[in-house]
């Protein structure tokens, strides 16, 4: 068991740029992490959106430290509060660091095909049963799961992270018509460009691009099920959840797509968010919030950072 100290806490947010305000005693020390409505002594939690006016209980914790965005009031012998404008930023990369109990591959898993041309990185961990062959390469500190297929022209960047199941590099769904109705599949030439610190969750399906190549820049994220089609460009830190982008989308950066389909063509400005279950058939501007079917901008985008979402 870690016994994890408030001031080596705060020396860790310190040297992360967080800004905090800390109010509790300097000795408070915790071992373990809970949500705030299933309190553990000696545990570190945090509050969405506290409210000012409330006075919380955290009694059955005896001795714990809170992250959260207001100064509350709070019922409990030990308690430290961690007041800052991002409390889930901070909760998060605290447990990210002190409390990491994430399974890791090894550094090439069994059964893993790699292809002579692959050109790897150092320090990168590639799991089980994967199969990564063509014009491949892989950036320093990259972590691959099991099952990952990485094919044709891919270049991922530094310090990303796939996810189990996710296929990289295969052609995307296209084809031509002969005179007799028959459909032809189109073999694709281009490529994916991966950048740096981009995270592919599960079952994601990225296809190579026709002649160019499919882009996603750095720090971008994508949640399990997603579908990336040919020549989309997905810019600097956008968010794509559970969603199918047809071919030749363009995101911008920031941008925040959530449980939609956006046609083939489209553009998603910067700052954008398209809200869950949405259609986009046109193109939607910058900082700008797009719901329904098809989708319609309602209201400019409200930027809260550090929260992950608009």
């Amino acid at each position: 068991m870690t016994v994890i100290n408030i001031r080596d806490i705060l020396t860790f947010l310190e040297n992360s740029g967080y800004s905090v305000h800390y109010q509790g005693a300097e000795d408070i020390s915790v071992t373990d992490y809970c949500q705030a409505d299933s309190l553990k002594s000696g545990s570190i939690t945090w509050i969405k959106n506290a409210a000012a006016e409330k006075v919380y209980d955290f009694s059955p914790m005896r001795t714990g430290i809170v992250v959260t965005d207001k100064a509350v009031a709070c019922q409990g012998d030990h308690i430290g509060l961690i007041v800052t404008n991002s409390p889930k930023a901070v909760f998060f990369s605290v447990l990210n660091h002190f409390f990491d109990d994430s399974a890791v591959p090894e550094k090439t898993g069994i059964h893993t095909v790699i292809g002579d041309a692959v050109r790897i990185g150092k320090d990168v961990v590639i799991g089980n049963n994967c199969s990564i062959v063509g014009d491949i390469v892989i950036g320093d500190h990259t972590v691959i799961s099991d099952n990952v297929v990485i094919k044709n022209r891919v270049s991922i960047g530094s310090n990303c992270v796939i996810h189990a199941l996710t296929v990289i590099g295969e052609d995307g769904f296209g084809y031509f018509e002969r005179e007799d109705d028959r459909k032809v599949m189109i073999r694709h030439h281009g490529g994916v460009s991966i950048g740096n610190d981009v995270f592919i969750d599960s079952h994601v399906n990225i296809a190579r691009g026709t002649m160019g190549d499919t882009i996603i820049e750095d720090g971008v994220r994508i949640s399990p099920s997603t579908v990336i089609a040919h020549n989309d460009h997905i810019e600097k830190n956008a968010t794509v959840i559970c969603s199918q982008l047809y071919g030749s989308v363009h995101l911008g950066s920031n941008a925040y797509v959530v449980g939609s389909i956006v046609k083939n063509q489209c553009s998603v400005g910067s700052n954008t968010m398209v809200g869950m279950g949405s259609v986009v058939t046109k193109d939607i501007g910058d900082g700008e919030v797009a719901v329904g079917v098809p989708a319609k901008v309602i209201r400019k985008r409200e930027e809260q950072s550090g929260t992950g979402k608009a």
